[in-house]
């Protein structure tokens, strides 16, 4: 095979890509970096070099993201919300997705290669649908309300008596128009975090209490459906610190949605434990499990995973993507562990109390760090 002649260096296709690249040590030094990443972060070669790419860029997600390349020696493996970064630059917002691979010398691990690609676009599309969302849902409420007032009137026999099959079709829609509301509901929440506007107040929460309102009003459908319904706090814990209402609804929703798995005769458990300085909440049924391939995406918005164990109807696969932000906003992580056929445990952390303190869900997209540089 004959060797194809290259009239330039690798400097030169490097300084010619479109995306910003940096090559960092195993400490996070920059050793080099392209044209492009010293005009996205206004630096020059002799200012970038053995600077420490979290100093330089302004941005701290790297530093956790680079621990996990250099911890498992593999490439980075997070999902797309995670390793996006957001940079200002002149009143521009720049959205940023990050990926790291790891760089071997004689075997060892030596350091990784960083590049960002430019998705400023797609955030732009997302936040076009997020509106879109947000006004069709204020446009349903109204005339859904009516609906559920209507409705009301005929059950009470304000309008007159109605036969027996007439309350069967009344119920009917009444249940239809309570599920519309919660998909109205979620909708409209999801649609607050997406644009920033929704606060988490972190306070002092007592355990017991968050966990009593959560389940309370789910006890009677569990005894309903022949389920047992447990609750499993450990003694002296400190209390957490949450929003009380998101983290009774996240709690709620989770329960929820093991109704809907688990067969009679079956139970759900709600624990809390507390290992150092986070409390972990968990929620585990008995129920039908979720297939390993669908246990990655089931977070993300829109989707749903169907199969022979789900009883009833649900919204459209809202709920846990909105309770992956809440948990985020409160500086939480949420994951599954699940086995088809042996059941499912949803489990997520807050941190524990220690004093007066305020969190804020970032005005950037889920995901997506703060400005850098």
């Amino acid at each position: 095979m004959s060797k194809v002649p290259v009239p330039v260096n690798l400097d030169t296709v490097a300084n010619n890509l479109a995306d910003p690249v940096f090559l960092v040590n195993r400490d996070k030094q920059i050793a080099w970096l392209n044209k492009k990443a010293n005009e996205l972060f206004y630096t020059s070669d002799e200012e970038a070099e053995d600077a420490v790419i979290t100093e330089l860029t302004g941005i701290n997600k790297l530093d956790s993201l680079l621990d996990d390349v250099f911890g498992q020696e593999t490439e980075l493996k997070c999902s797309y919300e995670e390793a996006s970064v957001k940079v200002k630059r002149q009143d521009q917002r720049y959205f940023f997705k990050i990926a790291i691979n790891p760089i071997f010398h004689e075997g060892e691990l030596w350091g990784g290669l960083v590049q960002f690609t430019d998705v400023t676009r797609f955030h732009e599309m997302e936040k076009i649908k997020t509106d879109f969302v947000s006004i069709v849902s204020h446009e349903f409420r109204t005339p859904l309300t009516t609906i559920i007032v209507g409705v009301e009137m005929l059950k009470e026999g304000m309008l007159g008596d109605l036969t027996p099959r007439g309350k069967e079709v009344l119920e009917a829609i009444g249940a239809d128009c309570e599920r519309l509301s919660r998909l109205i509901d979620n909708l409209m929440e999801l649609s607050r975090i997406e644009s920033g506007t929704i606060y988490v107040e972190a306070e002092s929460a007592d355990v017991t209490d968050l966990v009593q309102e959560a389940v309370r009003p789910l006890k009677f459908q569990a005894e309903k459906q022949g389920i047992e319904l447990i609750t499993d706090i450990a003694p002296n814990l400190p209390p957490v610190a949450a929003d009380f209402n998101k983290a009774v609804w996240v709690l709620a929703n989770l329960v929820g949605n093991a109704m809907r798995y688990t067969d009679p005769d079956g139970t759900i458990t709600v624990r809390v434990r507390q290992r150092g300085k986070r409390l972990f909440f968990s929620v585990e049924d008995t129920g039908c499990g979720i297939p390993k391939e669908h246990q990655d995406k089931i977070f993300r918005k829109y989707v749903q995973v169907s199969g022979p164990g789900r009883k009833g109807t649900g919204g459209v696969g809202l709920g846990l993507a909105i309770a992956k932000d809440i948990v985020m906003a409160h500086g939480g992580e949420i994951w599954v562990d699940s086995e088809v056929g042996k059941g499912t445990t949803f489990t997520f952390t807050f941190p524990v109390y220690y004093g007066d303190e305020s969190v804020k869900l970032s005005d950037a997209e889920p995901g997506a760090e703060e400005e850098g540089g």
